[in-house]
């Protein structure tokens, strides 16, 4: 029950420690004009490492503390972040052991792919979402799209999916998972996949 606890404690302070330092730290970490969204490497973290329930609760954290602390914030990311971590949650979270066997039985390999590439690839479709929504945010109310513009949305996604690339390690450590399993382990624990014969 204590670890339980303490586990939960750790995620909630790692959520906010995400929020503090994209707020505090990351200005002065600029590319140009641009900051990388420690925000979205947050999520990223979070949704491969705890699943799909936990990320919607770190989007709505998120958007809730933008909402109450940065007031030039649009209201439209009260529900940007809880929707894109959701949203990509079903691609790069964890598969159940239940979608596994079933994969199994019908000749696919069952297996989770590396819980490091599913967190750059889900930290870089959280970025292309928040970026897209932000453009046309920009757009209906006047700006135009510009080449700079793109570039500018182009860089972030880029700046903070690097950026996720760099945290995940420690941050997975941190938070207490091992690192990923061979492929043998997998085959040991869940059955080796079904083979059809024709």
């Amino acid at each position: 029950m204590r670890s339980m606890i303490f586990r939960q404690v750790k995620l909630f302070a790692f959520i906010l420690c995400g929020y503090l330092m994209q707020v505090c730290v990351m200005p002065y970490f600029k590319i140009g004009p641009i900051t990388p969204n420690m925000m979205v490497a947050t999520i990223a973290i979070v949704t491969v490492g705890y699943g799909r329930l936990r990320a919607l609760w770190t989007g709505l954290i998120y958007s809730l503390l933008l909402i109450t602390f940065l007031s030039s914030m649009p209201m439209i990311d009260l529900l940007l972040y809880p929707i894109s971590a959701l949203l990509f949650s079903v691609f790069c979270a964890d598969k159940t052991a239940s979608r596994l066997q079933y994969e199994r039985s019908i000749g696919k390999a069952g297996r989770n792919i590396s819980p490091l590439l599913r967190t750059v690839v889900c930290a870089f479709l959280n970025a292309v979402a928040v970026e897209f929504v932000n453009l046309v945010y920009a757009y209906l109310l006047g700006a135009t799209f510009t080449a700079t513009a793109f570039s500018r949305a182009l860089t972030c996604v880029l700046c903070t999916t690097a950026l996720t690339a760099l945290i995940m390690l420690p941050a997975r450590r941190l938070l207490g998972f091992r690192k990923p399993e061979p492929e043998g382990t997998q085959e040991l624990r869940f059955g080796k996949p079904l083979k059809l014969d024709d």
